[in-house]
C-alpha cells in the first residue's frame, strides 16, 4: 500500500462563481490561487508558532479577496502537499493544482462585508475580521454574496 501524502491546509479566496460550482457540483476546478504556510511567512515571524502562521496565511487570503475586489470569502481547505506549487513568488500564495472537493473543506471564512457588518480593517494592524462557518453551511453563505 503506498503512503498516504501528507496534507497541508490552504486557505482559498472564493469568488461567487467558484462558491457556486462548489455548492452544485461538490468540487471547484483547479488550478487555484491558494494561501499556505510557506517557508517564506516561517522565516517572516521566526518567533511564531504554527498557528499564528495559519492565521497570517489566512488574512492573506482575504486580503487578496478585496484585492481583487469581490467579497471577502476564504475556503480552508486540507490538500495533499505535492498539489501545491509554491515555486512562485515569496511568501504565502501558491497555486494548487488539480480540483478540491467538498469534504476537504474544513471550514468557510467570510468577511464582515458579507455578513452585514461594515467592513472592519484596522490600520494598525491590518487585520480583516471574519466570521466562522462550518463547511456545512456552504449554502447560508452562498445566500450571503
Amino acid at each position: 500500500m503506498a503512503p498516504i501524502p501528507p496534507q497541508v491546509r490552504c486557505y482559498l479566496p472564493l469568488t461567487a462563481d467558484l462558491a457556486q460550482t462548489l455548492h452544485e457540483t461538490g468540487s471547484m476546478p483547479g488550478d487555484l490561487v491558494a494561501f499556505v504556510v510557506t517557508e517564506s511567512v516561517r522565516r517572516s515571524d521566526p518567533s511564531g508558532d504554527e498557528e499564528s502562521w495559519e492565521y497570517a496565511a489566512l488574512q492573506d487570503a482575504a486580503a487578496y479577496c478585496l484585492q481583487e475586489g469581490q467579497p471577502v470569502l476564504v475556503a480552508a481547505a486540507d490538500v495533499a502537499r505535492d498539489t501545491i506549487d509554491d515555486s512562485g513568488p515569496t511568501g504565502s500564495r501558491v497555486l494548487l493544482r488539480g480540483s478540491v472537493t467538498l469534504p476537504r473543506i474544513a471550514s468557510l471564512h467570510a468577511g464582515d462585508d458579507l455578513v452585514g457588518e461594515v467592513s472592519s480593517v484596522s490600520d494598525d494592524e491590518h487585520v480583516i475580521e471574519l466570521s466562522w462557518y462550518d463547511a456545512t453551511e456552504l449554502a447560508d453563505v452562498r445566500a450571503l454574496l
